[in-house]
């Protein structure tokens, strides 16, 4: 009886398996993803250290909606994992968090959720690359870095996402990076603040990542607290942010937290934008050892022709400067964002002077730290940075400047 039963059985156990989707498997190094911002390409895993960092695939559920297993490896690092509608509203959405505190990235697999009317998936790093500051903090407690080593899924098809508009570069320092945008007032001067602030970190609503989302673009963040353009804050003890600041990072690392490899920008595409947000912790945070006018305007313009000899003449370059709110000045009497931007429209009015073959290439926004961008009560998220509605904000006022400047 047992011998007769035998092949019917097999053959229901056959039929049953060919019912069921096979798994299909994407490496890192998949043609079908699209990654923005800096990474280090030199291994089938990519990695990353920079915020707003992003993957993007297209997805093809079947009516039921499924999932997507995602492999991931990191330290300190959260990212932002969302399933995209066709018309650009959310689908569906989970934050990955990764708090290993070694020195190796450590692997784990998160499972995303895709209902049926989703089309990509983006992976996007909420984290600065070196939460604990660029001199001894990230020297002795390590940075946040990020790879992402495969998508998988026996329900969902992946493919190359959908073709962006544009593609634009943010470069700045905290207000860039989304520091503290997830925080509150009340982790304030607390060890929480200092060991585990990368956990209030949120990039992707920031104004870079607002930015990008109003404008369909790619986009690419070097930024990352208490960076400048001539110094760093508080450049009397280099050992707090490191002796350089962000165009030495720009013209030679991929990463921001390893110096290998080195830049290579034929491996990113061109921007048609960038958007400069540096000066305020060259003139702040330094008890009154400021560059002079001079040599500001010099650094300033020495770096937009360093974008314009990178990227081209047709490249639009936009100086951002201001983006805060009366009460700053009573939590840090040495931190008013708006007191450096005299300084940065000085360089930009200098250097549209100087080459007036460029002028109409190069615009400036400033965003008035008088109450009426930043209120500076309910906006204002840790360590005197804003929060979700302050970003918010300020991308509210600076978008339609970057959208008549891009169009003229």
């Amino acid at each position: 009886m047992r011998l007769a039963c035998a092949p019917a059985l097999l053959l229901l156990l056959l039929s049953q398996r060919s019912l069921s989707s096979p798994t299909t498997y994407f490496a890192g190094d998949s043609a079908a993803f699209s990654y923005e911002g800096r990474w280090d390409t030199s291994s089938s895993n990519y990695r990353t250290d920079w915020p707003c960092a992003r993957v993007s695939f297209g997805v093809s559920p079947p009516p039921e909606g499924g999932e997507v297993a995602i492999e991931w490896a990191a330290m300190r690092t959260r990212v932002n994992a969302t399933a995209w509608k066709e018309d650009g509203t959310i689908a569906s959405t989970s934050i990955f968090t990764s708090s290993t505190m070694g020195r190796r990235l450590k692997k784990q697999t998160d499972t995303l959720s895709i209902p049926a009317d989703a089309v990509m998936v983006t992976f996007r790093k909420l984290t600065q690359g070196a939460p604990f500051g660029g001199g001894i903090g990230e020297s002795l407690l390590t940075s946040s870095q990020m790879t992402l080593n495969s998508v998988s899924s026996d329900s969902v098809r992946v493919t190359p996402p959908p073709t962006r508009k544009l593609t634009i570069e943010y470069i700045g320092a905290s207000d860039t990076a989304g520091y503290c945008v997830d925080g509150t007032p009340d982790i304030d001067d607390t060890a929480e603040l200092y060991l585990s602030g990368w956990k209030y970190d949120n990039c992707d609503l920031a104004t870079p990542g607002l930015l990008a989302h109003s404008l369909d673009a790619n986009l690419h963040v070097e930024a990352e607290g208490g960076f400048g353009l001539t110094q760093n804050a508080n450049a009397k003890h280099r050992s707090f942010e490191g002796p350089h600041p962000l165009p030495y990072f720009w013209h030679n690392q991929t990463l921001l937290t390893d110096p290998n490899p080195p830049w290579d920008s034929s491996l990113s595409s061109t921007p048609d934008l960038v958007l400069i947000s540096l000066g305020g912790n060259d003139f702040n945070h330094q008890k009154g050892r400021v560059p002079s006018d001079e040599d500001f305007s010099a650094a300033y313009a020495d770096f937009l022709l360093s974008i314009f000899s990178e990227y081209g003449s047709d490249v639009k370059i936009m100086g951002v400067c201001g983006q805060g709110s009366p009460a700053e000045a009573e939590f840090d009497p040495d931190n008013n964002r708006c007191s450096p931007c005299p300084h940065v429209e000085a360089a930009t009015a200098a250097f549209k002077g100087a080459h007036p073959e460029l002028a109409a290439r190069v615009g400036y926004v400033n965003v008035p730290c008088d109450g009426s961008v930043v209120v500076g009560d309910e906006d204002i998220g840790c360590a005197g940075h804003k929060n979700q509605l302050g970003q918010h904000e300020v991308f509210s006022y600076i978008s339609p400047a970057v959208e008549s400047f891009l169009s003229s």
